[in-house]
C-alpha cells in the first residue's frame, strides 16, 4: 500500500483553513478592542489584518475545490501558494505574538495570543503541506512547472526530433 499523500494533503489543507478562519474570527474581535482603537498596537495588528484574510480565503476556496476534484492542491501552483502563505502567516502571526509580550494586560490579551497562535500553527501547516506537495507531486504535474521541461520530455520520447 502506498503512502496516502492525497488524504494527508487534504487533511492538512482542511486543518489550515479551519485554523485560519478561527484566527480571522478572533482577529475581527481584536479590531474593536480599546488597545487597537487607541493605537497602542498598530502595525503588528494591521499587518496581520492584511495578510490573514487573503490566505484564509484562498485556503477555503482550495478546500472547496479539493472536494470537487481530487487532483487540485497537488500541483506547482498549490505548492507555491502553500509556501508563500506559510511564510506570510508565520511572519505576521509571530510579529503579533512578539508584540503581545508587552501587552497592557487587559481582558482581551488572551484573544491576541490565541489568534496569533492559530496563525503560527496555520503557517507551519502551510509549509508542511508545501513539503508534502513537493515530495509527492504527480510526475505529470512537474511539466507544468516550467514549459521547457515539457519540450525536453517530448524530445526524450521521440529521439528523431533531436537534431
Amino acid at each position: 500500500m502506498s503512502f496516502p499523500f492525497r488524504v494527508v494533503n487534504f487533511v492538512l489543507q482542511l486543518l489550515t483553513a479551519v485554523l485560519e478562519v478561527v484566527a480571522l474570527g478572533l482577529l475581527i474581535r481584536i479590531l474593536s478592542t480599546h488597545c487597537v482603537l487607541g493605537e497602542e498596537y498598530g502595525i503588528s495588528v494591521w499587518m496581520y489584518t492584511f495578510i490573514l484574510p487573503a490566505a484564509a480565503c484562498q485556503s477555503v476556496v482550495l478546500v472547496i475545490f479539493r472536494l470537487c476534484c481530487t487532483t487540485v492542491g497537488l500541483d506547482p501552483i498549490a505548492m507555491t501558494f502553500n509556501f508563500a502563505s506559510g511564510i506570510l502567516c508565520l511572519g505576521s502571526a509571530l510579529t503579533l505574538l512578539v508584540s503581545m509580550f508587552e501587552h497592557c494586560g487587559n481582558e482581551f490579551a488572551f484573544i491576541f495570543y490565541i489568534s496569533s497562535a492559530f496563525g503560527v500553527i496555520a503557517g507551519v501547516l502551510h509549509l508542511l503541506n508545501a513539503c508534502v506537495c513537493n515530495v509527492y507531486i504527480p510526475l505529470g504535474e512537474w511539466s507544468y512547472l516550467k514549459p521547457s521541461k515539457r519540450a525536453r520530455r517530448k524530445d526524450l520520447k521521440n529521439p528523431r526530433r533531436r537534431s
